[in-house]
């Protein structure tokens, strides 16, 4: 019931392989997470571009349809397993530089965590089913499974990110442990 073992008829019963997790309660960098399971992160930029924000975009960072906002996509992967879709929109008003950097060198959420000081998180996670383009990104069969994280972040009053992270559901799971009525798990 837990998923710590794996039974086949016929076969026996083996220790089952873990899935990855990240917690919710704090902006989690996921080469770190990779890393520290022992495992090679590697990151492929699929588009970084400037675009006119569309309109659940511009409603989700707070501004008016057609501004202007940095786009990013790309691909996490572990052990060259992809482990998450990260489609990320960034006001350029909060990190003018964000573009300029070299993301083969500094993840995007890296770079955003490094130059702007976070004050509030938001999180929501939703099951659905991946579309023939997060399919194909992840290397999954179309309509498989997934966790979608949905972040958005504030500094100082003013929206940072929005960023949608896709995780295939068979390799990730969101979850974490804290003691109620501390700091980290006040909510």
């Amino acid at each position: 019931a837990e998923g710590l073992l794996l039974r086949v008829a016929g076969v026996g019963t083996f220790v089952a392989d873990g899935k990855a997790e990240s917690s919710l309660l704090h902006v989690a960098n996921i080469a770190e997470e990779i890393r520290a399971r022992g495992h090679a992160h590697s990151f492929t930029l699929l588009e970084a571009t400037r675009k006119s924000a569309p309109l659940n975009v511009a409603a989700a960072l707070g501004l008016t349809t057609g501004d202007s906002v940095f786009h990013v996509v790309g691909i996490h992967f572990e052990d060259r397993v992809p482990m998450q879709l990260e489609d990320r929109y960034v006001n350029p008003r909060v990190a003018p530089t964000f573009l300029e950097q070299d993301f083969s060198q500094v993840l995007p959420g890296e770079f955003l965590l490094l130059a702007v000081p976070l004050d509030e998180v938001e999180h929501g996670v939703d099951a659905t089913a991946a579309t023939l383009d997060e399919a194909e990104r992840l290397d999954l069969p179309p309509g498989s499974p997934c966790l979608v994280l949905t972040r958005r972040t504030w500094s100082r009053g003013t929206c940072v990110t929005f960023v949608r992270c896709i995780h295939p559901g068979s390799r990730y799971r969101l979850g974490t442990r804290f003691r109620p009525g501390s700091a980290s798990g006040a909510s």
